[in-house]
């Protein structure tokens, strides 16, 4: 895990990054490209982990611009420099822009219109920026999307659906359905072929997948200089799938080598070489979709499966945007998968009663079947989905079994119970990987020393009187 430390650290430089912004150059930045017309901010800055987002608005009448200039409310979007390596700013920029282009040209999903972006060397400041329409939307958090309500029903146990779930599912099932449908050549992520070519005018046919798949643990790992561009360099795609999970495992298998946090006063050290090594032989042997190995690629958002905020609704529930496309990436079509959110809970909690989450993804892969059979396509989501009735993200349950979550299979059991199914079925397994190989003893006994050297430095750096302390090993 991230050295929490560093991540403390690079919070508080980034708040101050953001609170020292003025909040008159960004208006003066917005205006320039709206021939001079002075605006005002409208409601307060916000920041994310990665951007700041500033709102302005235009005083001056709607009739004095051409229709295509758009709202009159604009968001100015720009990403912190603290959160992430200058390395990756233009590339997150790239993508993004010619994403948001090219579904504004291929499908109906709503997109912020663009009106503006720069990179580092042409932007005022030295950062890039966007510029686009402002959404009026609420998320669903803010419309009582909860595990339990009148408006939504039961969602945490799937109870039967409510107008309003039922309305939801059918506006998700569209977007997915629609993403589904653009398939492409190679693994990786939009961008432009040259960037003095503008994703705002150019012909969408000119946007190609031409960068690397970038995900956000790829940015932090950049950013904590573990080097993951050894493992997905720039500008680089894929043509199998079986090099796309080779590097994700890759990337698992980097911070695993070279995070000093591996959080063993939570999980038994010899367990995390074994989750390591099996997860890996796990997604390859069984999880992986041999025939699908050269396709179909399709575009995913990247981080709409795990963050409920980046679809924005109207009071009435209709979806009016979808925003920060930004880890958007062309992906194997086994990697597009129903939002862990569907139940309003949280990944813990799906891991908890699986099989409520299943029936909740069966509910939207029902809504996806209409969908295909309206716009009379094959039905190709809907079909890859099937299994995901069954048992969803499986790869993480299994992992979780390991380390002696409640999962499923164990629910109902007590502590102790639960100790004595792990110290019968899981560590006998771990005794054997870790007693037949010499090379993991000795990798094993590195990462515990350097475990208790970061707990030593952290019990100094937040003056603890105690530091934590690694669980007793099995082996």
């Amino acid at each position: 895990m991230r050295s929490q430390m560093k991540t403390d650290e690079i919070e508080a430089e980034r708040d101050r990054w953001v609170a020292a912004l003025s909040d008159s150059d960004i208006c003066r930045l917005a205006s320039s490209f709206r021939d001079g017309d002075p605006c005002t901010i409208f409601q307060p800055r916000q920041n994310g982990a990665f951007n700041v987002c500033f709102f302005v608005e235009f005083k001056s009448p709607w009739q004095r611009w051409d229709p295509g200039v758009g709202s009159s409310h604009w968001v100015v979007r720009i990403p912190i420099p603290i959160s992430l390596p200058k390395i990756l700013l233009d590339e997150k920029t790239e993508i993004e822009v010619a994403t948001m282009r090219y579904l504004s040209a291929k499908t109906t999903i709503p997109i912020p219109r663009v009106h503006a972006y720069s990179f580092s060397d042409t932007a005022p400041n030295g950062l890039p920026f966007i510029i686009m329409d402002y959404v009026d939307g609420h998320s669903l958090k803010d419309l009582g999307f909860k595990s339990i309500g009148e408006t939504w029903g039961s969602l945490i146990f799937a109870g039967p659906q409510t107008a309003a779930a039922k309305h939801l599912h059918r506006q998700l099932a569209d977007v997915y359905v629609q993403l589904r449908q653009l398939e492409f050549p190679r693994i990786g992520a939009l961008g432009l072929r040259s960037r003095d070519v503008s994703a705002l005018t150019c012909n969408p046919q000119e946007i190609t997948v031409c960068n690397r798949p970038l995900a956000i643990d790829i940015a932090l790992q950049e950013l904590d200089g573990l080097q993951p561009g050894n493992i997905f360099p720039p500008r680089k795609t894929l043509s199998t799938a079986r090099e796309f999970v080779d590097g994700l495992l890759g990337l698992a298998q980097n911070k695993l080598e070279k995070e000093l946090d591996q959080g063993m006063d939570e999980d038994e050290p010899a367990s995390v070489l074994y989750a390591a090594h099996h997860f890996k032989r796990f997604v390859l042997d069984e999880w992986l979709d041999q025939s699908a190995d050269q396709g179909p690629f399709t575009l995913i958002h990247g981080d709409m499966e795990n963050v409920i905020s980046n679809l924005l609704f109207d009071k009435d529930y209709n979806l009016v945007g979808i925003v920060d496309w930004e880890w958007s990436r062309v992906v194997p079509v086994q990697f597009m998968v129903p939002p862990i959110w569907l139940n309003a809970s949280q990944l813990d909690f799906v891991l908890l009663i699986q099989e409520k989450y299943n029936k909740q993804v069966g509910y939207l892969r029902a809504a996806i079947q209409e969908v295909e059979k309206t716009l009379g396509l094959l039905p190709h989501l809907s079909s890859e989905w099937a299994p995901l009735e069954q048992w969803c993200h499986t790869a993480i349950v299994y992992w979780d079994l390991i380390f002696r979550k409640l999962v499923p299979r164990v629910r109902g059991l007590t502590e102790e119970q639960r100790d004595q199914q792990h110290e019968k079925e899981v560590v006998p397994r771990i005794k054997e990987f870790m007693e037949g190989s010499e090379e993991r003893q000795a990798f094993l006994e590195r990462k515990i020393q350097q475990q208790m050297e970061y707990f030593e430095a952290e019990k100094e750096h937040y003056g603890n009187k105690t530091r934590r302390r690694i669980i007793k090993p099995v082996c």
